[in-house]
């Protein structure tokens, strides 16, 4: 039915933020489905069922058969042009026009990525707020010059039926989202990015939560670009500029060693270390009659790498800082020099630790899945 809206809610056992979720999408004055999904239903869920059930359609699964058959199963029931995937850790603004702004973004692409902010209620989701900043730039970047992008983040987007049709649906990976926009992008259809249209993000407080998220990302990640890489070279080299810049943008710490290994070109690092080098050189010569020369040899040599570290640390988080600030005021969002500071230094560096760790037991120890829960 043309312009007709169906919207999936995928949930396990239960979420607290249903309710407020269901309300707000039920009033929205638009045509529309609401399916939510639910394995192994909790008491709780059950009663969210039978206060919703007369305007929701609820699917209960008293098995996990998890999200991905979830997913595919429900959407075979769904009458509506445009699909609207949300997860139950979401919550909408109070807009009565949320789903009629979708489905105006819809009519410029195949798959939409939704705008994503997260709720800074802990140290984590102030830290993963950045993160997800990262995550809205990308996208934006790739619906800019690109009109298609390899990449989405689940926890909203919308994609035609018969698109997702096309691609047969979600298939059982552990980053089911990303596998399929990758799939969406290989087949050229064309994507969107609207920051019109938000969702607000509830994230983990808990460091040990957070740890086993982002293994199951960085595994997901891993098998995918082990997948897909070889197929992803050939279409991103048409613009490799806006890719590799979108991948630095996700691990914006990882510019350090680079920029470290072409450092001792920089006008600022040859000015500063070239009195090091000068003491080096003369401490070796002095080696050859004095024992205590080598411990001064060994303190030069530790001088000039702090040196060339720091500046690399400073000149990369300048750079950085300064492209988060213009992004965030482009796409609405807040941004705080102390904390990006800690995210920088900090957070994004063991996200990008725990990410090669996945990568090298994908590719060197040849991984072949991970853990296949509910997620997928």
């Amino acid at each position: 039915m043309k312009n007709k809206i169906s919207v999936f809610i995928p949930v396990y056992k239960e979420s607290k933020l249903l309710p407020d979720l269901l309300n707000k999408l039920i009033n929205q004055n638009i045509e529309k489905e609401i399916f939510v999904i639910i394995d192994e239903p909790s008491e709780n869920s059950l009663k969210i069922l039978n206060e919703f059930h007369e305007k929701i359609k609820f699917i209960i699964n008293k098995e996990r058969i998890g999200k991905v058959n979830a997913l595919n199963k429900a959407v075979v029931d769904a009458s509506g042009e445009i699909l609207l995937f949300l997860d139950a850790d979401v919550e909408i603004p109070n807009d009565k026009r949320f789903l009629e702004k979708i489905l105006i973004e819809a009519e410029k692409a195949d798959i939409i990525d939704i705008k994503k902010e997260v709720i800074k209620d802990s140290f984590l989701a102030k830290m993963t707020y950045y993160e997800y900043v990262s995550f809205n730039i990308c996208s934006w970047l790739t619906s800019k010059f690109v009109k298609k992008s390899p990449a989405i983040n689940g926890a909203a987007f919308a994609i035609r039926k018969n698109v997702f049709e096309s691609l047969n649906g979600f298939r059982k990976v552990i980053s089911e989202d990303l596998d399929l926009a990758t799939r969406a992008f290989l087949n050229d259809y064309k994507f969107a990015y609207t920051n019109e249209v938000k969702v607000y993000n509830h994230v983990h407080s808990s460091w040990r939560r957070w740890i086993i998220q982002r293994r199951r990302w960085s595994i997901g990640a891993a098998l995918w670009f082990k997948e897909w890489f070889k197929k992803l070279v050939k279409k991103c080299i048409k613009k490799p500029q806006v890719f590799i810049s979108a991948l630095f943008l996700l691990y914006p710490s990882s510019i350090i060693p680079i920029i470290n290994l072409f450092s001792l070109n920089l006008p600022i690092y040859n000015l500063t270390s070239a009195p090091f080098h000068f003491l080096s050189i003369l401490s070796l010569f002095l080696t050859i009659k004095f024992n205590f020369a080598l411990l001064i040899l060994l303190l030069i040599n530790l001088g000039i790498n702090f040196i060339q570290n720091f500046f690399a640390s400073i000149i990369s988080f300048s750079f950085f800082a300064f492209l988060f600030l213009i992004f965030s005021r482009k796409l609405g969002f807040k941004f705080k020099l102390h904390e990006f500071i800690i995210y920088y230094f900090f957070y994004s560096f063991i996200s990008l630790s725990i990410m090669v760790a996945e990568l090298i037991k994908v590719f060197v120890f040849n991984r072949k899945n991970g853990n296949l829960d509910w997620e997928v």
